[in-house]
């Protein structure tokens, strides 16, 4: 195909510079080839155009005349029209036109609405779903086989998993009749509780499930960022319809967790008390609910969280005193019936326990 592509180009640019060959040039390298080796003067005398300097330049340097005659021939077998592709001679003299790999641009045309193109992910298998030459859904399947691993792609053959290109290509099947009968208003994204993930939806279908195998091409590794941009990017490609800003159903963020330090720790008895004060008023003013986790003791301002350590088990409890005492018997801290519970205290009554005052940094 190479020698073609070169003959071809060959023929081009030796038509373009000498004209149409002629007739009786053509007749010329027939009988020349049936002919032994000629001299200077016979080559002189078959060929009457030429002047008589030149026949005389090449009785001198009859290598001259030679290698003249044979670029003749070459030339015009090359330009001849008829002549058999395998008797062209190969030409080392032009630039070869190094290959390029096709980018997405010479597979997708100018009216394509849906091109699918696959390509490695990491070490892993994929395939982008582009949109009007855009990328909105990357799939992603299984790791990469090695090249002398068959029983590993014939095993992956099978497994849709592993076939990103067939996701790619229902998806995209379903926008483009989508496309041709919906409206991009009806373009939505939300969050699927009971199956716990989001969704991109069209009139209310799912379209797609926005997970560890389905993301965005340039993921923000979250997932509902993900999903609000790529049902976005289908709303404004597939209708120019504007732009969502919230996620139906979207749960809320949980609440950041404040890092606590330990501020000061102590040794003592704990005891617990509940059932006789339940309902009761606190010392903080707060009513006091024996199924919390609270404590009362002598001095912590109100609202201090503490750790308590069951020195005799290991059990932990964090606390937050809302209450004051206990006042004797040597107890630095009465729980509350639920906290007791929690570290095992209830039975016994009272136990040696370690106190961490916690506070923030």
């Amino acid at each position: 195909m190479k020698h073609h592509v070169l003959g071809s180009l060959t023929a081009a640019l030796v038509m373009s510079s000498f004209g149409a060959p002629l007739a009786s040039h053509a007749q010329q390298v027939d009988e020349t080839d049936h002919l032994p080796p000629l001299a200077a003067s016979d080559i002189s005398e078959m060929s009457p155009e030429k002047s008589p300097d030149s026949a005389a330049n090449a009785a001198v340097h009859p290598e001259d005349s030679a290698s003249g005659s044979n670029e003749l021939a070459t030339s015009e077998l090359v330009s001849d029209p008829f002549l058999d592709e395998s008797a062209r001679p190969e030409q080392t003299d032009l630039v070869e036109i190094e290959s390029q790999p096709l980018s997405l641009a010479d597979l997708a045309r100018d009216d394509s609405l849906i091109v699918v193109q696959p390509h490695p992910f990491d070490s892993r298998q994929a395939a982008t779903l582009y949109v009007r030459n855009l990328p909105v859904l990357t799939f992603l399947g299984n790791d990469l086989p090695a090249l002398t691993d068959n029983k590993a792609l014939e095993s992956s053959s099978g497994n849709s998993l592993s076939d990103p290109v067939s996701r790619a290509t229902h998806i995209g099947s379903q926008l483009e009749q989508f496309y041709a009968e919906g409206d991009a208003e009806q373009i939505a994204v939300r969050w699927n509780a009971a199956e716990t993930q989001y969704q991109v939806t069209l009139n209310g279908d799912t379209l797609v499930a926005i997970d560890d195998n389905t993301i965005l091409p340039d993921t923000t590794e979250d997932p509902a960022e993900d999903a609000l941009q790529i049902a976005n990017r289908l709303r404004r490609l597939l209708g120019d319809a504007s732009s969502l800003e919230e996620i139906e159903g979207r749960p809320a963020p949980a609440p950041a967790q404040e890092t606590l330090v330990v501020t000061s720790v102590l040794t003592g008895v704990a005891s617990w008390y509940g059932p006789g004060f339940h309902g009761r008023r606190s010392a903080s003013g707060e009513v006091f609910n024996q199924n919390a986790m609270t404590a009362a003791h002598r001095t912590l301002p109100f609202g201090t969280e503490v750790r308590v350590t069951n020195l005799n088990n290991s059990q932990q409890v964090i606390v937050r005193i809302n209450d004051r005492g206990p006042f004797g018997h040597g107890r630095v801290l009465d729980l509350s019936a639920a906290a007791a519970q929690a570290i095992g205290l209830v039975s016994s009554g009272v136990g040696t326990v370690k106190i961490e005052v916690l506070g923030r940094p």
